[in-house]
């Protein structure tokens, strides 16, 4: 009989063993089905028993002979059992309701925690749907912005090239006002009197005092008069000398070229000579007075030894 009891307590251990691997498969899987598998548990664990006892009652039963001694304490023996089966069930389902509770908590928590994960996506859809208008409101600015620009540059270049043949024009004009207002008239010495010559040579007469020189066209260094501009200018050579054995004359130059000649020779008292030309000059073109050879004149601070030019117009 003992013999059958110890096979009885393998059989409950592996019934109670399955049960509970089944409530833990359940909990793992998020099952709520809490309360049938304690039920389940709880039916599994008295069926085996019972059927467990009823088969060990069977094959214990002996000849009539036996003593009812043995058979009350298999019955002993079995209610223990069941005592003890009955705690681990009770402790079972205290354990299986705080399952149910904790499975409950998480599965609030992640109720809210998709609440706040929708509400968050619909949040950021928010945000990129913003994102999307504003970047394209942007880039529609930028786009005019840039247009604008061109325009603004194009316009500006237009003003800078309109600028730029005012500027050209101004500065024509300015000159062509410059050319229009060139004169000049230089006597040949600075002070006091003297006499210039004769030479062995002809010499380039250097007006050294300046009475009027508009334009700056003449050179007190050098006795030249450069044309600034292309026109007709007028010039008058007046030359002064006392009576000599030698003349007072010289000529009116033009790039070397003669253009006229003032000439006067008388032994005594006072001589004086003029000549003037008008004439076409270009650009650069030179115009001096050279004193011929073995020729003399005379000047002082009563400037009777005179050049004189100017511009009568343009060409």
């Amino acid at each position: 009989m003992e013999m059958k009891m110890f096979l009885l307590l393998p059989l409950l251990v592996c019934s109670v063993s399955t049960a509970e691997l089944q409530v833990q498969s359940d909990k793992n899987n998020g099952n709520d089905s809490v309360s049938p598998l304690k039920e389940s548990v709880k039916e599994s664990v008295k069926e085996s028993v019972k059927e467990s006892v009823k088969e060990s009652v069977k094959e214990s039963e002996g000849p009539v002979g036996e003593s009812k001694h043995e058979h009350q304490t298999c019955t002993q023996d079995i209610n223990v059992v069941l005592r003890r089966m009955s705690a681990w069930v009770a402790a079972l389902k205290v354990e299986v309701q705080h399952l149910q509770r904790d499975n409950e908590v998480k599965s609030t928590e992640l109720q809210s925690l998709n609440q706040r994960y929708q509400e968050q996506e619909t949040r950021l859809k928010a945000q990129a749907d913003d994102l999307a208008a504003v970047k394209d409101k942007t880039e529609k600015y930028v786009e005019a912005l840039k247009r604008e620009g061109e325009a603004q540059a194009a316009e500006l270049a237009t003003v800078k090239v309109k600028a730029n043949i005012t500027r050209y024009q101004v500065e024509a004009l300015k000159r062509e006002a410059e050319a229009k207002h060139l004169a000049f008239s230089v006597s040949l010495v600075l002070s006091g009197g003297k006499e210039t010559g004769p030479f062995s040579i002809d010499i380039t007469l250097v007006f050294k005092y300046v009475i009027t020189n508009i334009g700056n066209a003449y050179n007190s260094e050098t006795g030249l008069f450069t044309a600034p501009v292309r026109g007709v200018y007028h010039f008058e050579v007046h030359l002064y000398g006392h009576g000599s054995t030698s003349p007072v004359a010289a000529g009116l130059i033009k790039n070397g070229k003669q253009i006229c000649t003032s000439w006067s020779h008388q032994s005594n008292g006072s001589q004086k000579s003029s000549n003037g030309a008008s004439v076409l000059l270009e650009i650069g073109d030179v115009v001096f007075v050279r004193m011929w050879a073995k020729s003399w004149v005379y000047d002082n601070y009563m400037r009777h030894t005179t050049f004189s030019g100017h511009l009568l117009f343009t060409m």
